[in-house]
């Protein structure tokens, strides 16, 4: 019998997939996205659950106004993989007992403002009392379903693209680890943008054929879409978006920035592929804010093209339980 530390959280992940697909199948989309989406005849409702402990996610030095605007975060994240517009909120909160008032004002005032950002409202959620602090999100959003956007459905041919940058989050981990303050790697750990303007942009524009958001490493979003659309990509090392100040941390640590890049996790991008044909219409809608990075190949090996050198793309980064 295998423990969850010898298995890791994928493998946990396929066991329990397997165990519902054994009940057969059913209208509704998920589990195996970014979220679930639930049959209401013309729409979809999109609907995601994500949790953070003080063990495991609460970094030293986050405010509690960072825990909330976190938490929300990271479950509207996954609504905008799907291009749902969000409804709102539930909040589940395990507390200790002599938790301060005043800090849990703060938490709810960083889940308000984050569900302000995201378009949402806190719909609701529930209290108890535990020995440390754990609290769990469900988010709600609806998306036509012609619109909905899923981790399959990538094409070859098709171009594999990002928005915004990748490993910031990273070099953000490392700089407070470090004491380095570098201010803006710092907010991307501790205070992520779930991407659900640009979410309902790809959704809208009709050309994106699969999508997910980037929150356990790049390399590793690849190698799920990969699978899940039975495509491989070959990614452009030098089209990889990545901060300056990646690099300085990195230059700084003596640390591989191809490794805050690729294999960690929090950045909360969205990687999507699209059609040639529709990356003008992307253009249109999103500007300059989302980079193209390979392209998807017949069924084969994830590989980095970096010059004239073709590299292996391993399938590793954030897992729960390793």
């Amino acid at each position: 019998m295998s423990r969850l530390s010898e298995m890791g959280e994928k493998e946990a992940v396929r066991r329990i997939q397997n165990l519902i697909a054994d009940r057969g199948a059913s209208s509704n989309i998920g589990p195996g996205d970014d979220a679930a989406a639930v049959d209401l005849g013309v729409i979809y409702l999109v609907a995601t659950t994500d949790i953070m402990a003080q063990s495991t996610h609460i970094l030293p030095g986050m405010s509690y106004w960072q825990v909330g605007w976190s938490l929300a975060a990271i479950n509207y994240s996954d609504v905008a993989a799907m291009g749902a517009k969000p409804i709102g909120l539930l909040v589940s909160m395990g507390l200790p007992r002599d938790f301060e008032s005043n800090d849990l004002d703060e938490v709810f005032r960083g889940i308000l403002d984050c569900c302000e950002f995201a378009g949402g409202e806190l719909l609701g959620g529930d209290t108890k009392e535990t020995k440390e602090i754990t609290l769990a999100g469900s988010a709600l959003g609806t998306v036509g379903k012609r619109e909905i956007l899923l981790r399959r459905g990538a094409s070859p041919g098709d171009l594999l693209c990002v928005t915004g940058s990748v490993g910031l989050a990273a070099a953000g981990y490392h700089s407070l680890a470090n004491r380095l303050s570098f201010k803006a790697a710092e907010k991307a750990i501790l205070e992520p943008s779930p991407k659900v303007r640009e979410g309902m942009l790809l959704s809208a524009s009709g050309a994106v054929t699969s999508c997910m958001d980037v929150s356990d490493g790049l390399s590793s979003s690849v190698h799920t879409l990969s699978g899940m659309s039975r495509v491989s990509f070959s990614l452009d090392f030098d089209e990889i978006p990545v901060e300056d100040e990646v690099l300085e941390v990195a230059e700084a640590l003596d640390l591989d920035p191809i490794e805050l890049a690729l294999y960690y996790g929090g950045d909360y991008q969205l990687l999507f592929t699209v059609r040639p044909k529709g990356l003008d219409r992307l253009r249109d809608a999103l500007g300059n804010d989302f980079s193209v990075i390979g392209e998807a190949k017949a069924p084969g090996e994830n590989v980095l093209v970096r010059g004239s050198e073709i590299i292996r793309l391993e399938n590793r980064g954030y897992e729960h339980f390793r």
